[in-house]
């Protein structure tokens, strides 16, 4: 019983510093041992004092030693910082693909990787309401189900809906279940997507428009296609998740657009001087309706210079939205 009061004693300690002390609050041994007691757990200083040399030395956690009169334990580092916390959290909040009680969680969960002074400070922090969030319920079983096709190499398939004027479900297909080998999981333009084989091509299909997401006996399909993708390079090229043949686009900006141009397809972009104002670059693009409105944008300071079949489309583009205002 010792041994087992022992061990309770130190998982009883451990939740104590970490939740009571941080960086900016300490707790003395005469509030530890009050705090075990309304755990159950009797002990005493010296065992209290040999169990916080046990987590510095073998470094469970990194428990402060007292100097001077000042003879207060806390916390000094933690896996993440206070800061880092934020950051996840403002992620979370910003994700439109969960739905506000599913952030909630999440940021609770945070919470407990921090002490209960720094968990006030981020409850402060967060601001959920009126945000664009996603109302769908199973997305994350939808994203577990995905990922376990994906280990086990099989096909899934579902049934895919998007929203009419009055919210209802309109199934595509006629709300015949789509059947597709699963590939990879991409976050973009805050939704998530499923890469997916579908009728001999990769297709995107939004996560939290899928329903009943079921395994399938069937091996997946496309491997040797698959591995020709760059996936690290994927989002630059793929606009909004709209498919399109992939070309290599030319493409003249006024200099002071280099950060935009560097947001879009990243800082190792390859840009060329042409002319005191302007540069140019030339970068795999799959040419869709998503595409000639990125470029529209930026208005005046971008331009298509080729090929001519893509500056072509992009007049056409204008041209189609020029006569909506006629």
């Amino acid at each position: 019983m010792k041994s087992e009061g022992q061990k309770m004693k130190l998982f009883a300690l451990k939740e104590i510093l970490e939740t009571e002390t941080d960086a900016d609050h300490g707790i003395d041994m005469k509030r530890i041992l009050e705090l075990l007691s309304m755990r159950g757990i009797k002990a005493e200083r010296k065992s209290v004092y040999d169990d916080l040399r046990t987590f510095r030395d073998s470094d469970i956690l990194d428990v402060t030693e007292p100097q001077g009169k000042n003879r207060e334990y806390s916390v000094a580092s933690r896996t993440f910082e206070l800061s880092e916390l934020k950051m996840m959290i403002d992620a979370i909040q910003a994700s439109k693909f969960l739905s506000e009680a599913k952030t909630r969680e999440l940021i609770r969960k945070l919470e407990t990787l921090c002490s209960k002074h720094e968990a006030y400070s981020l409850q402060r922090h967060v601001v959920i309401a009126n945000r664009v969030k996603s109302s769908s319920k199973s997305l994350f079983r939808n994203v577990d189900t995905l990922h376990a096709a994906m280990s086990n190499g099989v096909q899934v398939s579902y049934k895919y809906f998007n929203y009419g004027l009055d919210k209802s479900k309109i199934y595509r297909k006629g709300g015949e279940r789509y059947c597709v080998s699963p590939w990879a999981m991409i976050y973009a333009d805050d939704n998530y997507y499923l890469l997916a084989w579908d009728t001999w091509k990769f297709k995107h299909f939004r996560v939290d428009r899928m329903e009943d997401v079921q395994l399938t006996a069937f091996p997946r399909e496309a491997k040797e296609e698959f591995e020709k993708i760059d996936m690290s390079a994927y989002t630059k090229y793929t606009f909004s998740m709209y498919g399109g043949n992939i070309t290599p686009v030319t493409m003249v900006f006024e200099n002071d657009m280099a950060g935009a141009v560097m947001d879009r397809f990243g800082s190792g972009i390859m840009t060329q001087k042409e002319d005191e104002n302007h540069f140019r670059i030339t970068v795999n693009v799959a040419v869709s309706g998503q595409f000639f409105g990125w470029v529209f944008g930026l208005g005046k300071k971008a331009r298509i210079i080729a090929p001519e079949s893509v500056k072509e489309q992009m007049k056409s583009e204008l041209l189609g939205v020029g006569k909506n205002y006629d």
